[in-house]
C-alpha cells in the first residue's frame, strides 16, 4: 500500500455570524482558500488531480457541487475535477480521508481536501407541494441553516426524534455522564484561554490565510487575520451568569460553539509526488475510522471512532502525543473524555495533550470547514512539537463520529 501524506494547507480566520466574512460568497470563500493553500506550498493548480470539499449547506450560493463551482471561480483549470461531501460536521474530514484512500490505493498522486461554511449567508428555500408545479396552496419557506439544506422532516425520523437539536444532544450527554454546570463552564473557559494564548503567541497565524476586507463609505479597508470568537478575557463568573438555552438546563451561549463562517484546505500526496514537488510532508496518514450511534447522544461518537482508529493503527493510546477532539459543546467534549476510558482500557487523556490550542467553543465551528481545519492543526502541531503521533475525532449530527490518526515520521 502507498503512503498518503499531509503536505500542509491554510484556513481563513473564523468569522462570527454576520461578521467579517459575511460579505463573501460561499463559493468564492472556498475557492480563494483552496488557491491560497496551493500558493503557500508552491503547488501548481494543474497538479491537483482531484478535489473534495465539505459543505453542509450550500443552499445560498454554489448550489449543487460547490467544490467544482468554487474551484472554477477561483481559477483552477477546467481539467481539475471536484466533488462536494456532506457528513455534517465531519464533511471535510471525510473528504480528506477519501483523498487519502485514493492515494493509498494508487489511484491518485496529489489531491486537495477542503471545506467551507457560511452560516451568515445560508439561504431560504421554498418547498414545492406534492401536486405538479404546485399551482395553489401555502408555500413552506425553510431556513436552510437549521435544516442542513434538507426539506420537510421525514415522519419516521420525526417520530423517533432523530432531528433532535444539537444543543439538546449536548444536554443529553451532560445528563448521561452527570456533568455539572461548573465543570462544563470550566472546560469552555479552558478553550478560550488556550485559543487566546495560541493566537497571542502567533501559533494560530501559522495556519491562517488573512482575508482582505474592502473599505466602505463608513469604514476603511482592513486585513482580517484573527478568529473573531476567541474571548481570552472571559471569566468563570461571566460564564456562570449566562442563562441556559431553550430546552436545556446547562447549555449556554458561553459553553457552546458560536455560529460561524470560514474555510480551510489541505493538500495530500503520495511520497513520490511530494518528493518530486520538493515539499516536505507534515504528517503521514496512518488510519481512520467511522462509528455511529443513537442521534440523541451524537456527541460521544468520537470516543468510539478514535478507539477503532487506534486499533487499526496498531497503536496504544499511550503512543498518542496530541489529541485533537472536536468541541461542538463543552459538555459534549467532556462526555467524550468520560467515555474514552471505557473504550481504551481505562486510559485517560492527559490534559496537556488535549486540544493544546483551544477548540471550537472558542474558535468557532463553520460546519463544512472544521474537519480539514483539524487535519491542518494536528499535522502542524506534530511538526512544531516534533512529536510522533496524533489523533483527531469529530462528532457528527445524526449520531456519527469520524477519527483520523497521523504520524510525524521525522520524530520516529
Amino acid at each position: 500500500m502507498i503512503d498518503a501524506f499531509v503536505l500542509g494547507g491554510v484556513r481563513t480566520p473564523v468569522g462570527r455570524y454576520g461578521g467579517s466574512l459575511s460579505h463573501l460568497r460561499t463559493d468564492d470563500l472556498l475557492g480563494q482558500t483552496m488557491v491560497a493553500a496551493c500558493e503557500r506550498l508552491g503547488m501548481p493548480l494543474e497538479r491537483i488531480e482531484d478535489i473534495t470539499a465539505g459543505c453542509v449547506n450550500p443552499a445560498h450560493e454554489g448550489m449543487g457541487d460547490i467544490a467544482r463551482w468554487g474551484a472554477l471561480a477561483a481559477g483552477f483549470p477546467d481539467s481539475v475535477p471536484a466533488v462536494t461531501v456532506n457528513r455534517f460536521c465531519a464533511s471535510s474530514l471525510t473528504g480528506a480521508i477519501n483523498i487519502a484512500h485514493a492515494i493509498r490505493s494508487g489511484e491518485l498522486d496529489v489531491g486537495l481536501a477542503a471545506g467551507v461554511e457560511s452560516m451568515s449567508r445560508s439561504g431560504w428555500a421554498q418547498m414545492k407541494g406534492e401536486a405538479p408545479f404546485s399551482p395553489r396552496g401555502p408555500v413552506l419557506l425553510l431556513d436552510t441553516m437549521w435544516a442542513g439544506a434538507g426539506g420537510p422532516p421525514n415522519p419516521t425520523l420525526l417520530a423517533r426524534n432523530a432531528y433532535v437539536e444539537m444543543i439538546k444532544t449536548a444536554q443529553n450527554v451532560a445528563d448521561r455522564y452527570g456533568l455539572t454546570r461548573e465543570e462544563i463552564d470550566a472546560f469552555a473557559l479552558r478553550s478560550h484561554h488556550r485559543a487566546a494564548a495560541a493566537r497571542d503567541a502567533g501559533r494560530l497565524a501559522l495556519e491562517i490565510h488573512p482575508i482582505e476586507i474592502g473599505g466602505t463609505k463608513k469604514q476603511p479597508g482592513r486585513t482580517f487575520e484573527h478568529d473573531e470568537g476567541i474571548r481570552g478575557g472571559t471569566t468563570a463568573e461571566q460564564l456562570a451568569r449566562l442563562p441556559p438555552q431553550p430546552n436545556t438546563t446547562q447549555m449556554t451561549a458561553g459553553n457552546s460553539y458560536a455560529l460561524s463562517d470560514g474555510a480551510s484546505a489541505v493538500l495530500l500526496a503520495s511520497g513520490t509526488a511530494a518528493e518530486s514537488l520538493g515539499i516536505a510532508p507534515l504528517a503521514r496518514v496512518v488510519a481512520s475510522a467511522t462509528y455511529a450511534l443513537d442521534p440523541q447522544y451524537m456527541g460521544i461518537a468520537p470516543a468510539f471512532a478514535i478507539a477503532k482508529a487506534l486499533q487499526r493503527a496498531q497503536l496504544s493510546p499511550t503512543d498518542i502525543d496530541i489529541w485533537e477532539v472536536h468541541e461542538a459543546f463543552a459538555a459534549q467534549e467532556l462526555g467524550v473524555l468520560r467515555e474514552l476510558p471505557h473504550q481504551l482500557d481505562g486510559f485517560e487523556v492527559p490534559d496537556d495533550r488535549l486540544n493544546p490550542n483551544g477548540g471550537a467553543v472558542a474558535i468557532g465551528h463553520p460546519f463544512g470547514s472544521s474537519g480539514t481545519r483539524y487535519v491542518l492543526t494536528l499535522a502542524t502541531e506534530l511538526h512544531l512539537r516534533q512529536v510522533r503521533y496524533g489523533v483527531l475525532g469529530v462528532c457528527v449530527g445524526s449520531g456519527q463520529g469520524v477519527a483520523l490518526v497521523l504520524e510525524n515520521e521525522v520524530a520516529a
